[in-house]
């Protein structure tokens, strides 16, 4: 099913190549997109005359490669070249098409503001769900060339990782993605209660207007670590006494996963388009002690991410069980 949907996006977008190739409008990147440097697009100087090409045969090659991966006749390709080329798809897709416009956009939403929403970033949003599609078929596929069990992966000769030793590993890592979650909920916080913590621009710290975007910006971050606590305490597995009626029942796995693995990815992208430019204006002299709230708690972000993405890992080795469809444990 994956591979037929990872087909389908591919489809949909190649033809948007070709459109936009053709003359179309609405194309994403480069000069179209005025805020894409500033956002640390990796993409801001791509022309139109390039880009569209490459998208175009993107999507054709993804099509077939998708379509490969589920029906024979893409037996008579290497396994190696269609994982390549599937992996390559899910992480250019996730991490090189969108920028910092994804977390912006996201911690608007609890603000209700939605004026920077554009196609541009739709865009985005279309190549992150393209991305995860991806990456779902290529383990997917992976699963069905080693003769594993498609739903957990495990076979006859593989060992797995054993629930105990993710326990011990996925601790430290659940620990410091928590605390990389509090530099950026720290400075704003400071700025709610009008501390002007690395910040001279008093425009920034206890303005009424910012008052409560500050606070809950950075309580997303706090919070949001706090929560992360739950992948290695018992409140992550089974629902507590405060939800009522779903109290003492076993939360799915899902309902933990798919948001942490969302929140992994938005953090992760955003520290990776952000950090260079902030380890730039370090190099360059462009950051000081009255300005360095505005833009390095943000080189935390991509280490939370990484770390974020291995403590979910350990948390899914550590409840999958046994499996329901093969029996494996």
């Amino acid at each position: 099913m994956t591979g037929y949907a990872a087909a389908l996006w591919s489809l949909i977008y190649g033809l948007l190549g070709l459109f936009w190739l053709l003359g179309g409008k609405g194309f994403p990147f480069g000069k179209n997109d005025p805020q894409a440097e500033m956002m640390g697009s990796f993409l801001s100087n791509l022309n139109i005359d390039f880009g569209g090409p490459v998208i175009a045969i993107a999507g054709l090659v993804g099509t077939v490669v998708a379509l490969a991966m589920v029906m024979t006749w893409g037996r008579r390709f290497p396994r190696t070249l269609l994982l390549s080329i599937a992996w390559i798809m899910s992480g250019t897709l996730i991490f090189v098409v969108p920028d910092s416009r994804i977390a912006q956009n996201f911690a608007y939403l609890f603000l209700l503001h939605f004026d920077l929403l554009d196609w541009r970033v739709v865009n985005q949003v279309y190549c992150i769900v393209g991305g995860f599609i991806w990456g779902a078929s290529a383990i997917a596929y992976f699963r069905l060339t080693r003769d594993a069990c498609g739903n957990c992966g495990r076979n006859d000769v593989d060992e797995g990782s054993s629930a105990k030793a993710a326990a011990k590993w996925g601790k430290w890592f659940t620990y410091l993605a928590v605390i990389m979650a509090f530099p950026y909920g720290i400075v704003r916080w400071a700025w709610a209660l009008g501390i002007p913590l690395g910040t001279n621009d008093l425009s920034m710290v206890g303005n009424e207007d910012n008052l409560i975007a500050e606070a809950i910006l950075g309580g997303l971050c706090i919070g949001g670590g706090f929560l992360t606590l739950g992948l290695i305490q018992k409140w992550g597995v089974i629902f507590p006494r405060w939800c009522l009626f779903l109290a003492g029942k076993q939360i799915p796995i899902w309902f933990v996963m798919v948001p942490a693995i969302l929140m992994s990815a938005i953090i992760t992208i955003t520290g990776l388009k952000l950090s260079p430019q902030i380890i730039f204006m370090i190099m360059n002299g462009s950051i000081k002690h009255e300005n360095w709230g505005q833009f390095v708690p943000f080189l935390f972000w991509l280490p939370w991410g990484i770390f974020l993405g291995i403590a979910i890992l350990s948390y899914y080795l550590k409840r999958r069980g046994r499996c329901k469809h093969c029996g494996r444990l």
